[in-house]
């Protein structure tokens, strides 16, 4: 996953200054308990194991790479691993992985076609102005028969609906687009293979309550070309 603030965009915070934020470290979603009771613990558990199905002559690239802390999942899978961010203090500590990582949008990346066998998007298309364009990047870049693994915080379920009356959308958390399941999956053109919705805060509620947008914070998509 890259923290929830990778591809910020928001107004008055400049792309180019180095992140001191907590909030902004990857490290903070994983292991911490606030990090848990938002949810990124039980989102990791669905990456990784779609992570773990890397063959060693595949490729990966992860869209919104931040720190690299899925950078360094992937390599232990394969060395062809690449990641993209457009905050370059992001980027210094992502090359502490040895993957190849470079400064860009995830509107125009800056691969040929049909390079990736699998591409992660996680918590990243809600900050992305044209988020529809960046989309149709990762299908571009993805291989015939790749994977794309695709995750949003659901803004509209009741968890964040209250969330964001203390912490609204744009102004805490740069989250420029309220997306939902179906919004991704129109935007995709090849067809969604798995959807898992991720209620957490504790991890028993995947298995307690149903599985709906309404009540869940997170969706788990995976698409193949």
């Amino acid at each position: 996953m890259c923290c929830d603030f990778t591809l910020i965009m928001e107004k008055g915070r400049n792309a180019k200054q180095r992140v001191t934020k907590k909030t902004d470290n990857q490290e903070f979603y994983y292991n911490s308990l606030a990090g848990k009771i938002l949810g990124s613990k039980a989102r990791e558990k669905f990456i990784v194991n779609e992570i773990n199905h890397l063959k060693k002559e595949q490729s990966f690239l992860e869209v919104g790479c931040a720190q690299g802390y899925y950078l360094s999942k992937a390599l232990k899978k394969t060395k062809n691993v690449f990641g993209v961010d457009v905050v370059p203090s992001f980027i210094e500590l992502a090359k502490r992985t040895k993957a190849k990582v470079s400064i860009a949008s995830a509107e125009k990346l800056p691969y040929k076609a049909n390079t990736f066998d699998m591409v992660l998007c996680t918590e990243v298309l809600e900050h992305v102005p044209d988020w529809e364009k960046a989309v149709k990047e990762i299908e571009r870049v993805l291989k015939p028969k790749g994977r794309a693994i695709v995750t949003i915080p659901l803004e509209k379920s009741g968890f964040w609906k209250f969330f964001s009356i203390f912490f609204p959308p744009l102004k805490t958390r740069g989250h420029l687009n309220l997306l939902n399941s179906e919004d991704v999956k129109k935007a995709f053109s090849i067809k969604s293979k798995k959807k898992i919705f991720v209620q957490t805060m504790s991890r028993h509620l995947n298995s307690i309550l149903p599985q709906n947008e309404g009540i869940s914070m997170y969706v788990f998509l995976v698409f193949e070309k």
